[in-house]
């Protein structure tokens, strides 16, 4: 009897052991992210004590996400939602959050977070009205590809964290002093390697990398959209092809999910190069994580523009 009641005590204290334990893992901080980029700061800020995951893929376009039940789902089980903001996933996420029922998530309550807080926006339109295309009334929401502004959500993040996790305040900050840190030198590293290339010109399908190219010296002159959001036309084409030549302008820029008949039908006539920026980790195998991908870009327009490219897109 007695070496029965011993089993049973052992087993009670493995069963609490082991409740315990999944107690504790289930309070590691749920977070979801409308891209894959946010995904990355949330996990690098986050380490162990979050579990992040991203609504959106790499290769999708974040103006334009089908809204599914399986998206409901993970909203429905967060503790913090992230959004880009500036209505860039505004025909989207809203109605995924509101249908998730999740009442932390829900604008305005302690977990949603708008990253977007924490950004100084370019191109802030003075009267917007439709006649402009898809413009976005709090300016240019394609922020996170500048590495600065990738430091100032990271730290957005981090005092989210701190908020809903006093105990992990200190664990969060070592992960944001570790990030500030490399992102630091990287940065410094790749505004050296551009540097040659300061003022070089070029043309995006979309005007999507603002930010990338105010912070390595690169110039925008023009997008192969004629506004923003709509489709190429005949006539805009021939005039910027014909701009194109006249400015001796041989780098278009484009993203994984633009159909590629436009641009290849331009460099073909200009001479121009075409390189398929990656906006979000894992749009690329190279491109794993936030710097991943930043690093990815800097290195691929570097070989390009200096002849050393090869297969750029």
């Amino acid at each position: 009897m007695q070496r029965i009641n011993y089993t049973i005590m052992n087993f009670i204290l493995f069963l609490s052991l082991s409740l315990s334990a999944g107690w504790v893992w289930s309070k590691s901080l749920k977070v979801v992210t409308t891209s894959t980029d946010l995904e990355s700061l949330a996990k690098t800020i986050g380490g162990e004590r979050v579990e992040a995951q991203s609504l959106a893929s790499p290769k999708q376009d974040l103006h334009f996400v089908d809204a599914k039940p399986s998206l409901i789902l993970k909203l429905m089980k967060a503790d913090l939602f992230i959004e880009n903001g500036m209505e860039l996933e505004v025909g989207w996420a809203p109605l995924l959050v509101h249908s998730s029922g999740n009442p932390l998530i829900q604008a305005g309550a302690q977990g949603h977070l708008d990253a977007s807080a924490a950004i100084e926006a370019l191109d802030v339109p003075l009267n917007p009205n439709r006649a402009m295309g898809d413009v976005h009334p709090a300016g240019n929401p394609h922020y996170l590809t500048d590495p600065e502004n990738g430091k100032r959500v990271a730290q957005l993040i981090s005092n989210k964290l701190c908020d809903f996790s006093p105990n992990d305040a200190e664990y969060f900050k070592q992960n944001l002093a570790g990030f500030d840190k490399k992102m630091d030198l990287k940065i410094r590293e790749w505004i050296d390697l551009m540097a040659p290339y300061r003022g070089v010109p070029y043309v995006s399908y979309h005007k999507d990398v603002a930010y990338f190219a105010k912070r390595f010296g690169l110039n925008s002159v023009g997008e192969i959209e004629p506004k923003p959001g709509i489709p190429p036309t005949a006539q805009h084409t021939a005039d910027l092809i014909s701009r194109m030549q006249t400015g001796k302008i041989k780098l278009i820029i484009t993203q994984l999910w633009h159909e590629p008949r436009t641009p290849e039908s331009i460099a073909k006539n200009t001479g121009a190069k075409i390189f398929t920026f990656i906006q979000f980790p894992g749009g690329v195998e190279a491109a794993r994580d936030y710097i991943g991908a930043v690093d990815y870009n800097v290195h691929q327009i570097l070989n390009l523009l200096s002849g050393s490219a090869g297969e750029t897109h």
